[in-house]
């Protein structure tokens, strides 16, 4: 063998032994994006568990505080209307200051203002303290929006959002349970479970403050290894916090048709969906007299068919866009599931019109909860398209882009409660709450037909720039 071909064999044999070392480094990543995932998906458990345990408790309380009902109506609107309109300026604050240090603040503050609704003596503090609330809460999505998109790449942002979105209905599941179950353990009082609840909140805001960093590079736990897996191919991947935030591009997002597509069909997606959330109960004992302890079960059931549309929705919204691309991969999910939700709303509109409500009869009921099961599973079907959608076009104002569209969904939630009003009165009849039914189902199609706008291919900053 020759000296050449003897310093060959040795080159390849020492390239040979590098590659087989450095293999299994680049392979083992680290999995700090998970954990990551993980305090995201806990913290929307307790943002829905705080949001609805005072509705659960609020027959207790109004007796407790002798608040009148248009008291007490005020009292649980109230947390919508600074919660949609404190949407932008918390999603702005977290792309001007940084996630981990804003939504930090967020988890504090809500949880401080809930447990001081269990120490409030009168009306005017208890809705005081339930308004901030809701503006306390409203960055949390927008920054979880944001922190996804610097934490995942474009092929796994749906699954992700699936995740912390599925924290926010496993909280609503448990709220009815939990604080019923906690109030049970207090002798019926509702004080110190709203007391637990904040001090919870405490301790996940540190929790959460020790885990999270704006971005991969800048977290002491992130190798390399997952810092160019969660990059990708990505070159406008936010690999460290922004020097200078240009400002919010206002004409953009105010001449985007896209954008106001998402925006209009969380808007009346919020109309159509809150009735399962806040007045079913009242429908199952007025119209079915249903005991308060199977209401508890049968409201229970429609939420979770929700977390499990929101559990497959992360996974059908990345499948969908590899293989019709950005702009249908993400407006398909959207268009589809609305129109099957108002499908849901429509069957119990069928079923109120072709039966007579038996209170000695539990079949009936349990339709109704089918299908407002079918309602809620294909609603939370298609949010993780949303969620995604905001991470797409969004750039540097992902959280406040995502701020903006969900305003608008909550404006919905706002208002939900006055078209509800309207349309059963005070003494509502058995075709009043069908006319509900439709309504419902009607403000399903009108989510589905703005979703026929929505492009994920086209950048907000890029419009800015136009």
């Amino acid at each position: 063998m020759s000296d050449v071909e003897a310093e060959a064999k040795r080159g390849s044999s020492k390239l040979a032994e590098s590659f087989v070392d450095a293999q299994p480094a680049a392979a083992r990543s680290t999995s700090v994006r998970i954990q990551l995932t993980g305090m995201l998906t806990v913290m929307g458990c307790l943002l829905y568990l705080d949001r609805y345990a005072v509705g659960i408790a609020s027959e207790r309380i109004r007796e407790d505080l002798q608040m009148t009902q248009t008291q007490m109506s005020w009292f649980l609107s109230l947390f919508f209307w600074s919660y949609a309109l404190s949407q932008v300026p918390a999603g702005w604050l977290s792309d001007r200051f940084g996630p981990r240090k804003m939504l930090t603040a967020y988890i504090l503050g809500w949880s401080l203002f809930t447990g001081m609704i269990g120490a409030a003596t009168q009306v005017w503090q208890i809705l005081q303290l339930r308004f901030l609330c809701g503006a306390a809460q409203a960055g949390a999505f927008p920054v979880s929006s944001g922190l996804v998109r610097a934490w995942f790449p474009v092929a796994r942002r749906g699954a992700a959002s699936s995740m912390v979105a599925l924290g926010g209905r496993t909280g609503a599941c448990l709220a009815p349970i939990l604080t019923a179950a906690l109030m049970t353990a207090y002798a019926g009082e509702w004080r110190p479970v709203l007391i637990a609840y904040g001090t919870a909140g405490i301790v996940i805001a540190i929790a959460f403050a020790i885990i999270c960093r704006d971005t991969p590079r800048q977290h002491p736990w992130c190798n390399e290894a997952e810092c160019e897996l969660i990059e990708g191919s990505d070159k406008n991947h936010s690999r460290s916090a922004p020097a200078d935030q240009p400002p919010f591009p206002w004409r953009a997002v105010l001449t985007t048709a896209s954008l106001w597509g998402n925006s209009l069909t969380q808007l009346f997606t919020n109309i159509g969906w809150l009735f399962v959330v806040t007045w079913l109960p009242r429908y199952l004992e007025r119209v079915h007299t249903v005991p308060l302890n199977e209401q508890a079960l049968m409201t229970a059931v429609p939420t979770l068919a929700g977390i499990l549309g929101m559990f497959c929705g992360g996974w059908w919204t990345d499948r969908m866009a590899r293989q019709f691309g950005l702009k249908w991969g993400r407006r398909l999910p959207v268009m589809i599931t609305r129109f099957m939700a108002a499908c849901g709303y429509l069957m119990c509109l069928f079923v109120g019109l072709a039966s007579t409500p038996d209170p000695h009869s539990r079949w009936l009921p349990w339709v109704i909860i089918v299908g407002l099961s079918m309602a809620t599973f294909c609603c939370d079907l298609g949010v993780p398209a949303l969620w995604a959608y905001a991470q797409d076009v969004g750039g540097k104002f992902t959280a406040s882009i995502m701020g903006w569209t969900n305003m608008f969904g909550n404006l919905g939630a706002a208002i939900a409660p006055l078209i509800y009003n309207a349309v059963l009165g005070e003494t509502p009849a058995l075709q009043d709450w069908n006319n509900l039914f439709a309504v419902c189902a009607g403000m399903f199609v009108l989510s589905g037909c703005a979703a026929l706008v929505l492009d994920s291919t086209k950048p907000i900053m890029a419009e800015a720039s136009a």
